[in-house]
Protein backbone atom coordinates (compact mmCIF):
# COMPACT_ATOMS: atom_id res chain seq x y z
CA UNK A 1 0.00 0.00 0.00
CA UNK A 2 3.10 2.30 0.41
CA UNK A 3 4.63 1.66 -2.47
CA UNK A 4 1.22 2.55 -4.25
CA UNK A 5 0.97 6.11 -2.51
CA UNK A 6 4.72 6.60 -3.11
CA UNK A 7 3.48 6.10 -6.81
CA UNK A 8 0.16 8.17 -6.99
CA UNK A 9 1.38 11.27 -5.13
CA UNK A 10 3.90 12.50 -7.93
CA UNK A 11 0.62 11.70 -10.38
CA UNK A 12 -1.55 13.43 -8.66
CA UNK A 13 0.82 16.04 -8.14
CA UNK A 14 1.04 16.37 -12.01
CA UNK A 15 -2.60 16.46 -12.34
CA UNK A 16 -2.83 19.29 -9.86
CA UNK A 17 -0.41 21.25 -11.78
CA UNK A 18 -2.47 20.69 -15.24
CA UNK A 19 -5.54 21.32 -13.55
CA UNK A 20 -4.72 24.90 -12.33
CA UNK A 21 -2.29 25.74 -15.32
CA UNK A 22 -5.85 25.25 -17.57
CA UNK A 23 -7.92 27.04 -15.05
CA UNK A 24 -5.48 29.39 -13.49
CA UNK A 25 -2.36 30.58 -15.91
CA UNK A 26 -2.02 32.84 -13.43
CA UNK A 27 -1.70 30.94 -10.19
CA UNK A 28 1.43 31.78 -7.89
CA UNK A 29 0.93 28.47 -6.05
CA UNK A 30 2.06 26.38 -8.31
CA UNK A 31 5.51 25.83 -7.70
CA UNK A 32 3.94 25.33 -3.71
CA UNK A 33 1.90 22.37 -5.14
CA UNK A 34 4.76 20.73 -6.72
CA UNK A 35 7.02 21.08 -3.70
CA UNK A 36 4.55 19.42 -1.42
CA UNK A 37 3.40 16.54 -3.92
CA UNK A 38 7.57 16.02 -4.54
CA UNK A 39 8.44 16.08 -0.47
CA UNK A 40 5.62 13.89 0.72
CA UNK A 41 6.23 11.52 -1.83
CA UNK A 42 9.95 11.04 -1.13
CA UNK A 43 9.35 11.15 2.62
CA UNK A 44 6.57 8.06 2.11
CA UNK A 45 9.29 6.07 0.72
CA UNK A 46 10.98 5.62 3.97
CA UNK A 47 7.99 4.25 5.16
CA UNK A 48 8.46 1.28 2.57
CA UNK A 49 10.76 -0.47 5.23
CA UNK A 50 7.62 -1.28 7.30
CA UNK A 51 7.15 -4.24 4.62
CA UNK A 52 10.14 -5.25 2.66
CA UNK A 53 10.14 -7.04 0.30
CA UNK A 54 6.96 -6.83 -1.37
CA UNK A 55 5.84 -8.27 -4.54
CA UNK A 56 3.36 -6.08 -6.42
CA UNK A 57 1.07 -7.59 -9.54
CA UNK A 58 -1.15 -4.90 -11.39
CA UNK A 59 -2.74 -8.10 -13.12
CA UNK A 60 -3.43 -10.82 -15.20
CA UNK A 61 -1.82 -9.76 -18.89
CA UNK A 62 -1.21 -13.48 -20.10
CA UNK A 63 -2.90 -14.02 -23.28
CA UNK A 64 -2.83 -17.11 -25.62
CA UNK A 65 -0.76 -15.00 -28.62
CA UNK A 66 0.31 -11.92 -26.96
CA UNK A 67 2.17 -12.37 -23.74
CA UNK A 68 2.78 -15.62 -22.16
CA UNK A 69 3.53 -13.63 -18.12
CA UNK A 70 2.34 -10.70 -16.49
CA UNK A 71 4.34 -7.46 -14.93
CA UNK A 72 5.85 -8.13 -11.84
CA UNK A 73 7.42 -5.29 -9.57
CA UNK A 74 9.13 -6.54 -6.59
CA UNK A 75 10.03 -3.58 -3.65
CA UNK A 76 13.19 -4.99 -2.02
CA UNK A 77 16.29 -2.71 -0.30
CA UNK A 78 18.19 -2.41 -3.64
CA UNK A 79 14.75 -0.82 -5.43
CA UNK A 80 14.58 1.30 -1.85
CA UNK A 81 17.85 3.24 -2.09
CA UNK A 82 17.30 3.77 -6.14
CA UNK A 83 13.61 4.53 -5.55
CA UNK A 84 14.90 6.67 -2.56
CA UNK A 85 17.76 8.83 -5.46
CA UNK A 86 15.37 9.51 -7.91
CA UNK A 87 12.85 10.88 -5.28
CA UNK A 88 15.44 13.15 -4.06
CA UNK A 89 16.96 14.30 -7.10
CA UNK A 90 12.88 15.33 -8.16
CA UNK A 91 12.58 17.41 -5.33
CA UNK A 92 16.24 18.80 -5.54
CA UNK A 93 15.11 19.85 -9.11
CA UNK A 94 11.39 21.47 -7.84
CA UNK A 95 12.96 22.83 -4.67
CA UNK A 96 16.20 24.80 -6.62
CA UNK A 97 14.10 25.86 -10.04
CA UNK A 98 13.40 29.40 -8.47
CA UNK A 99 17.34 29.82 -8.71
CA UNK A 100 17.54 28.88 -12.61
CA UNK A 101 17.44 31.31 -15.68
CA UNK A 102 15.58 31.41 -16.78
CA UNK A 103 12.92 30.10 -14.61
CA UNK A 104 10.98 26.91 -15.55
CA UNK A 105 7.76 26.41 -15.91
CA UNK A 106 4.42 24.41 -14.39
CA UNK A 107 4.78 22.18 -17.12
CA UNK A 108 8.60 20.85 -16.34
CA UNK A 109 7.45 20.13 -12.95
CA UNK A 110 4.53 18.17 -13.88
CA UNK A 111 6.90 16.50 -16.23
CA UNK A 112 9.53 16.21 -13.75
CA UNK A 113 6.84 14.70 -11.12
CA UNK A 114 5.41 12.01 -14.34
CA UNK A 115 9.42 11.17 -14.41
CA UNK A 116 9.85 10.30 -11.12
CA UNK A 117 6.51 7.98 -11.13
CA UNK A 118 8.30 5.98 -14.19
CA UNK A 119 11.09 5.98 -12.69
CA UNK A 120 9.51 4.26 -9.56
CA UNK A 121 8.16 1.89 -11.33
CA UNK A 122 11.70 0.85 -13.70
CA UNK A 123 13.34 0.35 -10.26
CA UNK A 124 10.85 -2.41 -8.87
CA UNK A 125 10.14 -4.40 -12.39
CA UNK A 126 11.39 -7.18 -11.38
CA UNK A 127 10.47 -9.31 -15.14
CA UNK A 128 11.45 -8.42 -18.70
CA UNK A 129 8.02 -7.31 -19.60
CA UNK A 130 7.56 -4.52 -17.08
CA UNK A 131 11.19 -3.46 -17.32
CA UNK A 132 10.30 -2.99 -21.30
CA UNK A 133 7.61 -1.22 -20.54
CA UNK A 134 9.16 1.69 -18.54
CA UNK A 135 11.96 1.47 -20.27
CA UNK A 136 10.58 2.39 -23.21
CA UNK A 137 8.40 5.28 -21.96
CA UNK A 138 11.00 7.13 -20.71
CA UNK A 139 13.19 6.56 -23.71
CA UNK A 140 10.57 8.42 -25.63
CA UNK A 141 10.23 11.27 -23.02
CA UNK A 142 14.02 11.89 -23.54
CA UNK A 143 13.82 11.99 -27.44
CA UNK A 144 10.79 13.78 -27.74
CA UNK A 145 12.74 16.50 -25.14
CA UNK A 146 15.97 16.01 -26.84
CA UNK A 147 14.20 16.63 -30.20
CA UNK A 148 11.94 19.81 -28.44
CA UNK A 149 15.08 21.45 -27.36
CA UNK A 150 17.42 21.22 -30.28
CA UNK A 151 17.37 23.41 -33.49
CA UNK A 152 20.02 21.36 -35.59
CA UNK A 153 19.32 18.87 -38.03
CA UNK A 154 22.29 16.99 -37.02
CA UNK A 155 21.83 16.63 -33.70
CA UNK A 156 18.01 15.80 -34.30
CA UNK A 157 19.74 12.80 -35.75
CA UNK A 158 22.36 12.10 -33.09
CA UNK A 159 19.08 11.84 -30.83
CA UNK A 160 17.62 9.38 -33.17
CA UNK A 161 20.60 7.09 -33.08
CA UNK A 162 20.95 7.40 -29.50
CA UNK A 163 17.71 6.71 -29.27
CA UNK A 164 18.11 3.37 -31.64
CA UNK A 165 21.17 2.14 -29.74
CA UNK A 166 18.66 2.30 -26.44
CA UNK A 167 16.14 0.56 -28.00
CA UNK A 168 18.92 -2.06 -29.14
CA UNK A 169 19.47 -2.51 -25.38
CA UNK A 170 15.96 -2.97 -24.97
CA UNK A 171 15.26 -5.48 -27.38
CA UNK A 172 18.35 -7.68 -26.31
CA UNK A 173 16.22 -7.82 -22.98
CA UNK A 174 13.34 -8.83 -24.92
CA UNK A 175 15.56 -11.61 -26.34
CA UNK A 176 16.94 -12.92 -23.06
CA UNK A 177 13.35 -13.40 -22.06
CA UNK A 178 12.68 -15.73 -25.46
CA UNK A 179 15.55 -17.68 -24.31
CA UNK A 180 14.48 -18.07 -20.83
CA UNK A 181 11.25 -19.11 -22.21
CA UNK A 182 12.38 -21.25 -24.38
CA UNK A 183 14.61 -23.55 -21.38
CA UNK A 184 10.80 -23.53 -20.13
CA UNK A 185 11.76 -20.96 -17.02
CA UNK A 186 9.60 -18.25 -15.66
CA UNK A 187 11.95 -15.28 -16.03
CA UNK A 188 12.38 -12.79 -12.82
CA UNK A 189 16.14 -11.11 -12.35
CA UNK A 190 16.93 -12.44 -9.41
CA UNK A 191 16.93 -15.66 -10.49
CA UNK A 192 18.65 -14.94 -13.98
CA UNK A 193 20.30 -17.85 -15.40
CA UNK A 194 23.81 -17.77 -16.63
CA UNK A 195 22.46 -18.17 -20.19
CA UNK A 196 21.34 -14.94 -20.25
CA UNK A 197 23.35 -12.85 -17.93
CA UNK A 198 25.62 -11.66 -20.59
CA UNK A 199 22.21 -10.68 -22.71
CA UNK A 200 21.49 -8.50 -19.87
CA UNK A 201 24.33 -6.46 -19.54
CA UNK A 202 24.81 -6.23 -22.80
CA UNK A 203 21.73 -4.29 -22.98
CA UNK A 204 22.66 -2.07 -19.72
CA UNK A 205 25.97 -1.60 -21.49
CA UNK A 206 24.07 -0.22 -24.62
CA UNK A 207 21.50 2.06 -22.55
CA UNK A 208 24.47 3.77 -20.41
CA UNK A 209 27.01 3.88 -23.58
CA UNK A 210 29.27 1.97 -21.67
CA UNK A 211 29.54 -1.17 -24.20
CA UNK A 212 30.11 -0.32 -26.42
CA UNK A 213 32.03 2.92 -25.47
CA UNK A 214 30.46 5.82 -27.14
CA UNK A 215 29.02 9.23 -26.25
CA UNK A 216 25.82 9.99 -28.78
CA UNK A 217 25.52 13.93 -26.55
CA UNK A 218 29.34 14.29 -27.15
CA UNK A 219 27.44 17.16 -29.61
CA UNK A 220 24.44 18.23 -28.01
CA UNK A 221 23.08 21.30 -26.87
CA UNK A 222 23.44 21.48 -23.12
CA UNK A 223 19.76 21.27 -22.19
CA UNK A 224 18.35 22.71 -18.62
CA UNK A 225 19.83 21.96 -15.48
CA UNK A 226 16.31 21.13 -14.16
CA UNK A 227 14.13 18.39 -16.17
CA UNK A 228 17.73 17.84 -18.08
CA UNK A 229 19.11 16.68 -15.16
CA UNK A 230 16.67 14.68 -13.74
CA UNK A 231 15.86 13.17 -17.25
CA UNK A 232 19.69 12.20 -17.51
CA UNK A 233 19.91 10.84 -14.77
CA UNK A 234 17.16 8.95 -14.36
CA UNK A 235 17.52 7.09 -17.77
CA UNK A 236 21.30 6.22 -16.63
CA UNK A 237 19.74 4.72 -13.10
CA UNK A 238 16.85 2.63 -14.49
CA UNK A 239 19.83 0.54 -16.49
CA UNK A 240 21.86 0.23 -13.16
CA UNK A 241 18.75 -1.03 -10.98
CA UNK A 242 19.18 -3.77 -13.27
CA UNK A 243 22.42 -5.14 -12.56
CA UNK A 244 21.85 -4.59 -8.60
CA UNK A 245 19.18 -7.68 -9.13
CA UNK A 246 21.33 -9.87 -10.94
CA UNK A 247 23.10 -12.82 -9.06
CA UNK A 248 26.49 -13.17 -8.76
CA UNK A 249 26.56 -16.25 -11.01
CA UNK A 250 24.83 -14.47 -13.91
CA UNK A 251 27.75 -14.48 -16.25
CA UNK A 252 30.26 -16.98 -16.89
CA UNK A 253 33.66 -16.65 -15.58
CA UNK A 254 35.56 -16.88 -18.41
CA UNK A 255 33.82 -13.53 -19.78
CA UNK A 256 34.43 -11.12 -17.03
CA UNK A 257 38.18 -10.17 -17.41
CA UNK A 258 37.36 -9.45 -20.86
CA UNK A 259 33.83 -7.17 -19.94
CA UNK A 260 36.44 -5.23 -17.03
CA UNK A 261 38.85 -4.56 -19.50
CA UNK A 262 36.44 -2.85 -22.11
CA UNK A 263 34.70 -0.60 -18.39
CA UNK A 264 38.17 0.04 -17.49
CA UNK A 265 38.92 1.79 -20.84
CA UNK A 266 35.50 3.37 -20.26
CA UNK A 267 36.08 4.06 -16.96
CA UNK A 268 39.47 6.13 -17.17
CA UNK A 269 38.17 7.93 -20.40
CA UNK A 270 34.93 9.06 -19.28
CA UNK A 271 36.71 10.02 -15.45
CA UNK A 272 39.20 12.24 -17.23
CA UNK A 273 36.61 14.02 -19.64
CA UNK A 274 34.88 14.38 -16.80
CA UNK A 275 37.70 15.98 -14.63
CA UNK A 276 38.88 18.14 -17.34
CA UNK A 277 35.40 19.16 -19.18
CA UNK A 278 35.06 23.07 -19.12
CA UNK A 279 31.96 23.32 -17.06
CA UNK A 280 30.00 19.74 -15.26
CA UNK A 281 26.96 20.49 -17.96
CA UNK A 282 29.08 19.49 -20.60
CA UNK A 283 30.79 16.70 -18.42
CA UNK A 284 27.90 15.05 -17.55
CA UNK A 285 27.34 12.61 -20.00
CA UNK A 286 31.38 11.85 -18.61
CA UNK A 287 30.04 11.62 -15.35
CA UNK A 288 27.74 9.50 -15.86
CA UNK A 289 28.91 6.90 -18.10
CA UNK A 290 32.39 6.58 -15.59
CA UNK A 291 30.30 6.46 -12.53
CA UNK A 292 28.08 3.58 -14.65
CA UNK A 293 31.10 1.88 -15.57
CA UNK A 294 32.10 1.47 -11.68
CA UNK A 295 29.24 0.27 -10.74
CA UNK A 296 28.71 -2.51 -14.06
CA UNK A 297 32.38 -3.42 -12.75
CA UNK A 298 30.78 -4.00 -9.43
CA UNK A 299 28.03 -5.75 -10.40
CA UNK A 300 30.83 -7.82 -12.90
CA UNK A 301 32.95 -8.91 -9.41
CA UNK A 302 29.38 -10.27 -7.93
CA UNK A 303 28.76 -7.36 -5.40
CA UNK A 304 25.40 -6.39 -6.11
CA UNK A 305 25.41 -3.96 -3.46
CA UNK A 306 27.92 -2.21 -4.39
CA UNK A 307 26.67 -1.77 -7.74
CA UNK A 308 23.67 -0.45 -6.29
CA UNK A 309 26.04 2.07 -4.05
CA UNK A 310 27.78 3.39 -7.46
CA UNK A 311 24.02 3.85 -9.11
CA UNK A 312 22.81 5.94 -5.91
CA UNK A 313 25.96 7.99 -6.04
CA UNK A 314 25.74 8.54 -9.22
CA UNK A 315 22.00 10.01 -8.69
CA UNK A 316 23.02 12.17 -5.69
CA UNK A 317 26.82 13.19 -6.25
CA UNK A 318 25.59 14.54 -10.05
CA UNK A 319 22.65 15.90 -8.75
CA UNK A 320 24.36 18.28 -6.67
CA UNK A 321 26.70 19.08 -9.16
CA UNK A 322 24.26 19.90 -12.18
CA UNK A 323 21.67 21.40 -9.95
CA UNK A 324 23.91 23.72 -7.77
CA UNK A 325 23.84 26.65 -10.25
CA UNK A 326 23.66 29.63 -7.93
CA UNK A 327 26.72 29.87 -5.68
CA UNK A 328 27.67 31.13 -2.20
CA UNK A 329 31.33 30.67 -0.89
CA UNK A 330 30.59 28.77 2.24
CA UNK A 331 27.66 26.85 0.49
CA UNK A 332 30.56 25.61 -1.95
CA UNK A 333 32.73 24.61 0.44
CA UNK A 334 30.45 22.35 2.19
CA UNK A 335 29.31 20.68 -1.12
CA UNK A 336 32.97 20.02 -2.03
CA UNK A 337 33.74 18.84 1.08
CA UNK A 338 30.91 16.10 0.93
CA UNK A 339 32.82 14.91 -1.90
CA UNK A 340 34.99 12.82 1.09
CA UNK A 341 32.01 10.47 1.27
CA UNK A 342 32.48 9.57 -2.50
CA UNK A 343 35.78 7.74 -1.34
CA UNK A 344 34.50 4.51 0.09
CA UNK A 345 35.55 5.53 3.49
CA UNK A 346 33.67 3.49 6.23
CA UNK A 347 30.03 3.74 6.91
CA UNK A 348 29.29 5.91 3.78
CA UNK A 349 27.06 5.25 0.77
CA UNK A 350 30.10 4.05 -1.23
CA UNK A 351 31.79 1.78 1.55
CA UNK A 352 30.29 -1.71 0.02
CA UNK A 353 31.61 -0.19 -3.74
CA UNK A 354 35.11 -1.74 -3.65
CA UNK A 355 33.99 -5.07 -1.62
CA UNK A 356 34.83 -8.20 -3.93
CA UNK A 357 37.99 -8.79 -5.85
CA UNK A 358 38.94 -8.64 -9.56
CA UNK A 359 40.13 -11.44 -11.49
CA UNK A 360 43.50 -10.08 -12.24
CA UNK A 361 44.18 -7.48 -9.03
CA UNK A 362 47.19 -6.21 -10.50
CA UNK A 363 45.54 -5.05 -13.42
CA UNK A 364 42.53 -4.04 -13.19
CA UNK A 365 42.68 -2.20 -9.37
CA UNK A 366 44.98 0.43 -10.11
CA UNK A 367 42.70 1.29 -13.45
CA UNK A 368 39.59 1.63 -11.36
CA UNK A 369 41.16 3.47 -8.82
CA UNK A 370 42.51 6.18 -10.86
CA UNK A 371 39.25 6.42 -12.32
CA UNK A 372 37.58 6.71 -9.51
CA UNK A 373 39.95 9.43 -7.83
CA UNK A 374 39.57 11.06 -11.24
CA UNK A 375 35.51 11.42 -10.60
CA UNK A 376 36.02 12.53 -7.18
CA UNK A 377 38.00 15.54 -8.27
CA UNK A 378 36.41 16.20 -10.90
CA UNK A 379 32.97 16.50 -8.92
CA UNK A 380 35.07 18.92 -6.32
CA UNK A 381 36.98 21.35 -9.16
CA UNK A 382 33.18 21.99 -11.01
CA UNK A 383 31.90 23.16 -8.04
CA UNK A 384 34.48 25.83 -7.31
CA UNK A 385 33.66 27.46 -10.92
CA UNK A 386 31.38 30.25 -11.69
CA UNK A 387 27.95 30.21 -11.45
CA UNK A 388 24.87 31.08 -13.49
CA UNK A 389 23.86 33.40 -10.54
CA UNK A 390 24.59 34.18 -7.15
CA UNK A 391 22.97 33.34 -4.15
CA UNK A 392 22.85 37.06 -2.67
CA UNK A 393 20.55 38.27 -5.66
CA UNK A 394 17.98 35.40 -5.19
CA UNK A 395 14.36 36.44 -3.36
CA UNK A 396 14.05 35.63 0.00
CA UNK A 397 12.33 32.78 -0.34
CA UNK A 398 14.35 31.45 -2.79
CA UNK A 399 17.24 32.07 -0.57
CA UNK A 400 15.29 29.90 1.55
CA UNK A 401 13.91 26.87 -0.93
CA UNK A 402 17.47 26.71 -2.58
CA UNK A 403 19.46 25.22 0.30
CA UNK A 404 16.22 22.78 0.97
CA UNK A 405 16.94 21.52 -2.42
CA UNK A 406 20.14 20.57 -2.22
CA UNK A 407 19.99 19.62 1.21
CA UNK A 408 17.46 16.91 0.46
CA UNK A 409 20.53 15.20 -1.50
CA UNK A 410 22.82 15.25 1.19
CA UNK A 411 20.26 13.75 3.78
CA UNK A 412 19.53 11.32 1.34
CA UNK A 413 23.38 10.82 1.10
CA UNK A 414 23.76 10.44 5.30
CA UNK A 415 20.74 8.41 5.64
CA UNK A 416 21.98 5.70 3.05
CA UNK A 417 25.31 5.47 4.16
CA UNK A 418 23.76 4.09 7.83
CA UNK A 419 20.57 2.96 7.03
CA UNK A 420 17.90 1.16 4.95
CA UNK A 421 19.62 -1.34 2.61
CA UNK A 422 22.67 -4.37 2.56
CA UNK A 423 25.50 -2.02 1.86
CA UNK A 424 24.72 0.40 4.68
CA UNK A 425 26.79 0.76 8.20
CA UNK A 426 29.57 -1.17 5.84
CA UNK A 427 32.96 -0.75 6.81
CA UNK A 428 34.24 -1.61 3.34
CA UNK A 429 37.81 -2.01 2.08
CA UNK A 430 39.04 -0.09 4.28
CA UNK A 431 42.72 0.10 3.01
CA UNK A 432 41.39 1.00 -0.78
CA UNK A 433 39.33 4.09 0.75
CA UNK A 434 42.77 5.03 2.60
CA UNK A 435 44.84 5.10 -0.33
CA UNK A 436 42.08 7.16 -2.20
CA UNK A 437 42.19 9.81 0.21
CA UNK A 438 45.83 10.22 0.10
CA UNK A 439 45.66 10.18 -3.69
CA UNK A 440 42.77 13.26 -3.21
CA UNK A 441 44.70 14.52 -0.43
CA UNK A 442 47.78 15.14 -2.69
CA UNK A 443 45.91 16.02 -5.40
CA UNK A 444 44.72 18.61 -3.56
CA UNK A 445 47.98 20.00 -2.34
CA UNK A 446 49.02 20.17 -5.82
CA UNK A 447 46.09 22.37 -7.00
CA UNK A 448 46.87 24.96 -4.23
CA UNK A 449 50.77 24.53 -4.31
CA UNK A 450 51.09 24.42 -8.31
CA UNK A 451 47.65 24.83 -9.36
CA UNK A 452 45.32 23.57 -11.61
CA UNK A 453 46.87 20.27 -13.23
CA UNK A 454 44.36 19.97 -15.59
CA UNK A 455 44.67 22.15 -18.91
CA UNK A 456 42.09 24.77 -19.81
CA UNK A 457 40.02 24.31 -22.47
CA UNK A 458 37.57 26.91 -23.61
CA UNK A 459 34.27 25.96 -24.63
CA UNK A 460 33.33 25.73 -28.18
CA UNK A 461 29.68 25.29 -29.96
CA UNK A 462 28.67 21.67 -29.92
CA UNK A 463 28.76 21.73 -33.97
CA UNK A 464 32.41 22.31 -34.58
CA UNK A 465 33.76 20.76 -31.47
CA UNK A 466 36.38 18.59 -32.80
CA UNK A 467 36.63 15.15 -32.13
CA UNK A 468 39.56 13.62 -29.83
CA UNK A 469 41.24 10.79 -31.65
CA UNK A 470 39.87 7.90 -29.22
CA UNK A 471 36.56 9.68 -30.02
CA UNK A 472 37.12 8.71 -33.58
CA UNK A 473 36.61 4.89 -32.60
CA UNK A 474 33.68 5.69 -30.34
CA UNK A 475 31.92 7.11 -33.02
CA UNK A 476 32.32 4.10 -35.59
CA UNK A 477 29.08 2.67 -34.49
CA UNK A 478 27.31 5.44 -34.23
CA UNK A 479 28.31 6.63 -37.56
CA UNK A 480 26.76 3.56 -39.44
CA UNK A 481 23.82 4.10 -37.53
CA UNK A 482 23.46 7.49 -38.89
CA UNK A 483 23.80 6.30 -42.44
CA UNK A 484 21.90 3.45 -41.85
CA UNK A 485 19.54 6.37 -40.20
CA UNK A 486 19.54 8.62 -43.53
CA UNK A 487 19.43 5.70 -45.75
CA UNK A 488 15.76 4.95 -44.38
CA UNK A 489 14.59 8.28 -44.38
CA UNK A 490 15.34 8.95 -47.98
CA UNK A 491 13.67 5.69 -48.46
CA UNK A 492 10.27 6.75 -46.81
CA UNK A 493 10.20 10.01 -48.43
CA UNK A 494 11.08 8.41 -51.90
CA UNK A 495 7.93 6.19 -50.98
CA UNK A 496 5.84 9.03 -50.03
CA UNK A 497 6.29 10.97 -52.91
CA UNK A 498 5.59 8.04 -54.99
CA UNK A 499 2.34 7.25 -53.25
CA UNK A 500 0.89 11.07 -53.21
CA UNK A 501 2.07 11.58 -56.55
CA UNK A 502 -0.60 11.51 -59.91
CA UNK A 503 0.33 7.37 -60.36
CA UNK A 504 -0.32 7.17 -56.11
CA UNK A 505 -3.97 5.33 -56.36
CA UNK A 506 -2.30 3.06 -59.05
CA UNK A 507 0.29 2.31 -56.91
CA UNK A 508 -2.00 1.53 -53.81
CA UNK A 509 -4.64 -0.25 -55.76
CA UNK A 510 -1.49 -2.65 -57.01
CA UNK A 511 -0.49 -3.11 -53.09
CA UNK A 512 -3.25 -4.04 -52.09
CA UNK A 513 -3.89 -6.47 -54.63
CA UNK A 514 -0.32 -7.93 -54.09
CA UNK A 515 -1.40 -7.96 -50.61
CA UNK A 516 -4.82 -9.73 -50.83
CA UNK A 517 -3.17 -12.46 -52.88
CA UNK A 518 -0.82 -13.25 -50.39
CA UNK A 519 -3.53 -13.95 -48.18
CA UNK A 520 -5.69 -15.97 -49.97
CA UNK A 521 -2.65 -18.09 -50.80
CA UNK A 522 -2.18 -17.96 -46.94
Amino acid sequence: MLVLLSLLLPILAAAILVVLRLSRPSASFTWLAATLGVLLAWASIFFWQIDLPQRLFPGNWTTLFLFTVSPEFLADQSAWLYALSLAALAGAVVLTSPARVPAESPASWAATLILMALALLSVLADNPLALVLVWTAIDLAELLNTLRTSNSPSLSERAVISFSIRAAGTGIVLWASVVSAMNGRVFLFEETPVQIGIFLLVAVGLRLGVLPLHLPYRSEPVLRRGFGTSLRLTSAATGLVLLARLPASAVEARFIPYLLGFVALAALYSAWKWLSASDELSGRPYWIIGMSALSLAAALRGNSAGSAAWGAALILFGGISFLYSARQVWLTRILAALGILLLGLPFTLTASGWLGEFPLPGLFWPLFLVAHVMLAAGYARHLFRDGETTFAGLPRWAQAAYPMGLGILVVTLLVSGLWGWPGALQIGAWIVALILVILAGLAVFSVFRFGSFVPPQAPLPAENHPPPGFAVVQDALAGVLWRIYRITGRLFTYAANLLEGDGGLLWTLLLLVLFVSLLRER
